[in-house]
């Protein structure tokens, strides 16, 4: 509001309700090989009564119904031939680009150009600039991200001219408009009108707008507005600027965007990097506004964030690159991938992986895949392919020992407890899914079963005994038979715990026997772990596996897989970035969630990026300790979701513009060359991104 009041304050502009007073001559085109490096001024309109749903030509009064589509159909009809410069004219020349005394060409223009009423035509490329006759009354942050992000609007130039008004010359012009408003205030009132309220409504909105021009640093500044769109062709022109101009005049944008007939060599050129208003010589461009108001037009100020590190994509409202180092964020290193099947949640990782190799080669990566969705990355990266199942072995009791320095940074940390809680919610995912016999009552068995298993071993809660060898699942099998045997000398001393510790302990073989045994299902998860982290990338091949085996035995081996890589990144004295692939198989099992919570809040002490590919984001708000994992990622990719909006708003904290961009954002494709997604970073700012593949990272990937 305080806008519209400020436009009414210049006398050289009407209110916006107002027809125009004066109707400027048009301005005519030089002669075929000349220039015209001071076009004739005319005197100076008001500003033309724009409808936000209708575009008029400045140099006459818009009839009822007027539109773009109107000022196309008949851009091909001629002007008066007064307007022309006299008989013989035609409606096109070509001439010299020449502005302010010089001539731009070679690198910088065509040597020169042809203009038509609506257009101009550049070399391969034809032009037409609307100028941007009123702006909305109350402008909110953000006011043009349509025009900075819509696919319609890609191919447009906007450029703002903006110059600060005089203060004093303002305030001058509210004292005498309050003058005036008091003094038909006070008429009205004498008289018992009707109307004298809105009077006074607008008396307060003039006082308020005094005030804050007066008591405040804010400042007043003149504004002016282009927007110049080009196609290879008139009919493609036509169409990229009707789509311009639809968006424009649509909320939450609500500009009245104005074709300048025959003035499109001055309108392009004050759209251009010249910097000076050309068509300001020849009419009245400019709209008074306040810094509010100023301030809401850029939102391409914010939004760059660069950093030493990889480029995760462009930053949707300005198209400059969000470089980022994941390894930099201080609440921790790891990363949610989320979008729904096809939206480029894949894709965008292995372009990350790429980059990352390139940017830090002593960076190990290490991919958990079971789909085979990225072989192709593993291939061209050169790195070491590990296919699960067969001889290789996997130990889920392997246990490394911690680093001093982070023994010493964490004084809580107690790897024994982690590393039996990790194997009790193995098993628990075990008997589960593959022995189809839940643990339950049985679980405290098992319990002391592993805690006698790591202590025959020479293993304790002392961290300096972690460095001897592990134990495996056929050790623990053996305990279990000796407590079957003698549990008495376990320190059971009743017979009701004896008879019950004998009972437990004959059903846990039962299950365990058939897929641990020499031959068995399982038998390479009964072995020492054969695989180490000194290949630079490493690609965790599951997809044999989960061909030929179920739903939770591929959880069960994911889960082996994780709990091998974490505890050799404790040992590597490199950084690691791990991807875990269609994460749900982790997520959905509460047997690995506590473990994998723990896992993610100690990641950063051992340099470890954690990065979960899942399809939905409502898998890390299922338990309290997906919700925790969720808020230890201080990196999060949205692509495309099928979620509700209230549910994505809730999740994540979003608000309606980005819930928007998300539900909307465009899954990659040849036609596009990108795909569209929204990436928060540390828990505080999000960004609207296209991601971008160069030619040799697509042929690469």
């Amino acid at each position: 509001m305080l806008k519209s009041l400020l436009s009414r304050l210049d006398p050289r502009r009407t209110h916006p309700n107002t027809p125009p007073a004066t109707e400027p001559a048009p301005t005519p085109p030089p002669e075929a090989g000349t220039s015209s490096p001071h076009p004739e001024k005319h005197p100076t309109p008001s500003s033309p009564s724009a409808d936000s749903n209708t575009e008029s030509s400045p140099e006459s009064k818009p009839e009822s119904g007027s539109s773009l589509e109107r000022e196309n159909e008949n851009e091909d009809q001629s002007p008066p031939e007064e307007a022309l410069g006299g008989a013989g004219s035609s409606t096109s020349e070509a001439v010299d680009l020449e502005f302010g005394g010089r001539h731009h060409q070679g690198l910088m223009t065509p040597g020169g150009i042809e203009v038509t009423p609506t257009s101009v035509h550049l070399g391969e490329d034809w032009r037409r600039t609307l100028w941007i006759g009123e702006f909305p009354d109350e402008p909110q942050d953000g006011l043009f991200e349509a025009l900075y992000a819509s696919p319609d609007t890609r191919d447009t130039d906007i450029s703002l001219h903006i110059q600060p008004r005089e203060t004093e010359r303002t305030l001058t012009a509210l004292e005498n408009q309050l003058e005036d408003l008091e003094a038909d205030l006070q008429y009205l009132g004498e008289k018992h009108r009707a109307s004298a309220r809105g009077v006074r409504a607008d008396l307060e909105d003039y006082q308020e707008l005094y005030d804050v021009l007066r008591n405040t640093p804010t400042r007043a500044f003149d504004v002016s507005m282009y927007l110049s769109t080009h196609a290879k062709t008139e009919d493609a022109l036509r169409s990229r600027v009707d789509a311009v101009g639809s968006v424009a005049r649509r909320a939450p944008v609500n500009l009245a965007p104005i074709l300048p007939r025959w003035q499109q060599q001055q309108a392009l050129q004050a759209g251009s990097p010249f910097g000076v208003d050309a068509l300001a010589e020849s009419m009245d461009t400019s709209t008074p506004m306040l810094g509010g108001a100023v301030g809401a037009m850029f939102p391409f100020v914010s939004g760059a964030f660069s950093e030493p590190g990889i480029e995760y994509g462009t930053y949707a409202l300005n198209e400059s690159p969000l470089v980022v180092d994941r390894f930099e964020r201080e609440t921790g290193y790891c990363m949610l991938v989320i979008g729904q099947l096809g939206a480029g949640k894949s894709f965008s990782t292995k372009l990350q992986l790429v980059r990352r190799a390139m940017h830090d080669s002593q960076t190990v990566l290490v991919m958990l895949d079971p789909l085979e969705g990225f072989a192709s990355v593993n291939q061209a990266l050169g790195g070491e392919r590990i296919t699960v199942g067969g001889r290789r072995g996997f130990n889920p009791l392997e246990l490394s020992p911690t680093p001093e320095d982070v023994l010493e940074s964490v004084p809580d940390l107690d790897p024994w407890a982690e590393q039996v809680a990790w194997v009790l919610g193995f098993f628990e995912t075990f008997f589960e899914a593959v022995a189809l016999n839940p643990l339950e009552g049985r679980t405290q068995t098992l319990r002391r079963a592993v805690q006698e298993t790591y202590e025959q071993a020479g293993i304790t809660r002392d961290p300096q005994t972690h460095a001897r060898e592990s134990p495996t699942i056929r050790d623990l099998l053996r305990v279990l038979e000796a407590l079957q045997d003698n549990p008495e000398a376990y320190g059971y001393v009743s017979s009701g715990e004896q008879s019950n510790v004998q009972r437990d302990a004959q059903s846990l073989l039962t299950d365990l026997r058939p897929s641990f045994r020499e031959g068995g299902d399982l038998s390479h998860l009964a072995s020492p772990t054969d695989f180490d982290l000194d290949a630079p990338v490493l690609y965790l091949d599951l997809h044999q596996e989960e061909g030929a085996r179920s739903r939770g035995e591929t959880t069960l081996l994911m889960q082996v897989l994780f709990n091998a890589v974490y505890e050799r990144a404790k040992q590597s004295d490199k950084r690691v970035v791990f991807v875990i692939d269609e994460a749900h198989y982790l997520l959905s099992e509460a047997g690995s969630l506590s473990f994998l919570e723990t896992a993610v809040r100690h990641s950063r002490h051992y340099d470890l990026s954690l990065q979960f590919l899942t399809q939905t984001g409502g898998e890390f708000v299922l338990t309290p300790e997906a919700k925790t994992i969720g808020r230890l990622c201080s990196m999060t990719l949205i692509h495309r979701v099928n979620e509700e909006a209230s549910e994505l708003a809730d999740w994540f904290g979003l608000n309606a513009r980005e819930v928007e961009w998300v539900r909307s954002a465009k899954a990659g494709n040849d036609e596009d060359g990108y795909s569209e997604a929204l990436l928060g970073i540390d828990g505080e700012v999000w960004f609207p991104l296209r991601v971008r593949a160069s030619d040799y990272e697509t042929s690469v990937l």
